[in-house]
């Protein structure tokens, strides 16, 4: 099963990716995050198989900044 987490700033998108992939048989949204912040440390925690990331995140970290954090670590 392939875990998910999914971050943008728009809760209504959130949302939405995580029926559509929740509903797929081999795929679980393990968690949301609504900016880079929050995104890092659900990565982090989590260690999921896929980040799906708006990258254009206001106010504070971007997705861009995040996912060259992420890469980092």
């Amino acid at each position: 099963m392939l875990k998910i987490v999914i971050a943008d700033d728009h809760a209504v998108v959130r949302t939405g990716f995580s029926m559509i992939l929740n509903y797929q048989e081999d795929m679980e949204v393990v968690a949301t995050a609504p900016d880079g912040v929050e995104a890092y440390q659900k990565v982090m925690e989590f260690k999921p198989d896929v980040l799906l990331m708006d990258l254009s995140m206001p106010p504070g970290e971007s997705g861009l900044i995040a996912t060259s954090k992420i890469h980092e670590s």
